[in-house]
């Protein structure tokens, strides 16, 4: 059975963009906007992160401050600074990871599969 994985983004061509790279034979991907989360929990999001203090970062502190989410994996693509992004409270989480843009599939895809199996 595919794993279910949502791809959050306000730009609609990013998101179509990072689902693209995700092949459809193994994850199903979800596209929604900050505002319009998936019912239904995925078992990653992956979050286009374009700026601190944007739609995207409150969706991952609100995941994160929700028992119910506190756990789910969570990879962020942005092209902020590496120090920047490790700035946040978040970063240290090891339920999240973090790929540069532009993204390399290979990058992104091992990734999300250490986050979904960390054994």
């Amino acid at each position: 059975m595919p794993i279910s994985i949502a791809v959050v983004s306000t730009d609609t061509g990013v998101a179509e963009r990072i689902a693209g790279l995700i092949p459809p034979d193994t994850y199903t991907v979800v596209r929604c906007t900050p505002s319009s989360l998936p019912a239904d929990l995925p078992s990653l999001f992956v979050i286009a992160l374009p700026e601190l203090e944007s739609a995207e970062e409150q969706v991952i502190e609100q995941l994160r401050a929700d028992d119910a989410t506190a756990s789910t994996p969570i990879v962020i693509v942005s092209t902020l600074p590496m120090v920047a992004l490790q700035s946040v409270p978040y970063a240290s989480d090891w339920t999240i990871g973090i790929v540069e843009e532009p993204i390399a599939q290979a990058v992104l895809l091992d990734t999300m599969s250490f986050l979904l199996n960390p054994e």
